[in-house]
């Protein structure tokens, strides 16, 4: 069963109920993680929960709940849903009061932890790939938190659609690719990953984390930094990676052919490196 916890309250997502006066639904006043569970056991749990701490301290929200506490919260919820293929949302808000941009000094966050079924992914995601288009980047300048401040992102996503595609990827002025609009960028040259450095620019992916660690034992050449849009543009292969969709080849951005239009064999090696963690 989909189950929503929210400070205490555990009850179905229909039943779930959040204040009017929540700042992340006045502000956008918070953070979140997503992590996947695969046979009931949730992968990189420790990973995603100290990404969201680092996400909660940048925006100045104290955590009032303990490491063990809050990961016990997130793994008593997924075992009451008796779901094994999950998907778990994790949302902080600073908390709740009436609405005004200074926050009070004594607020208490909010948790809300979602457990849903994991979604049907085509197979052909990864046999056929997906299309991309650049766009220019128009976000604010803190991109290395995971707020749920994700206006940018969904015009971006909307842009992407209408034009056919399944991610649109930021670009700077100086031409410098930096990320996608929900996911990390990975472009193959002279057999070599390059991904762009997690800076304030990008989101530090636990997917992508796992990605470099998966080619250090592969033997597989990675580096961390940046790359402009003529390098995307002629890159042997191309692909994205997140948490629900794992690793996907991009064959196509702004309909340019990448690596004659079909996933590469080191997106397929690394993909399968992967998957080999969790199983």
């Amino acid at each position: 069963m989909e189950l929503a916890y929210f400070n205490g309250w555990v009850g179905s997502l229909e039943e779930a109920r959040v204040s009017v006066n929540d700042r992340g639904y006045n502000f956008g006043d918070g953070v979140y993680e997503v992590v996947r569970a695969y046979n009931g056991v949730m992968f990189a749990l420790e990973e995603h929960l100290a990404r969201l701490a680092l996400s909660a301290a940048a925006v100045e929200i104290d955590l009032p709940w303990a490491p063990a506490r809050l990961k016990n919260i997130i793994v008593e919820t997924l075992g009451e849903s008796g779901i094994k293929d999950a998907l778990i949302y994790i949302q902080v808000t600073r908390g709740t009061a009436p609405r005004g941009h200074v926050p009070e000094e004594e607020m208490r966050p909010n948790l809300l932890v979602t457990v849903r079924n994991m979604p049907d992914i085509p197979p052909s995601l990864y046999s056929e790939g997906v299309k991309a288009i650049t766009m220019p980047e128009f976000r604010w300048q803190m991109c290395s938190v995971k707020s749920i401040s994700l206006q940018a992102s969904v015009l971006a996503k909307r842009r992407a659609e209408r034009a056919g595609a399944a991610e649109a990827f930021f670009v700077l002025p100086d031409g410098t690719v930096t990320e996608g609009a929900s996911s990390n960028i990975f472009i193959v040259g002279d057999g070599a990953l390059i991904t762009h450095p997690a800076d304030n620019r990008v989101l530090a992916g636990v997917i992508r984390h796992f990605v470099l660690k998966v080619a250090g034992t592969l033997g597989v050449k990675a580096m961390e930094e940046p790359f402009n849009i003529s390098d995307l543009m002629k890159a042997e292969e191309v692909f994205i990676t997140g948490t629900v969709a794992e690793i996907v080849p991009v064959v196509n951005v702004d309909g340019k052919i990448i690596g004659g239009g079909r996933p590469g064999p080191l997106t397929a090696r690394i993909h399968k490196g992967f998957a080999s963690l969790h199983k």
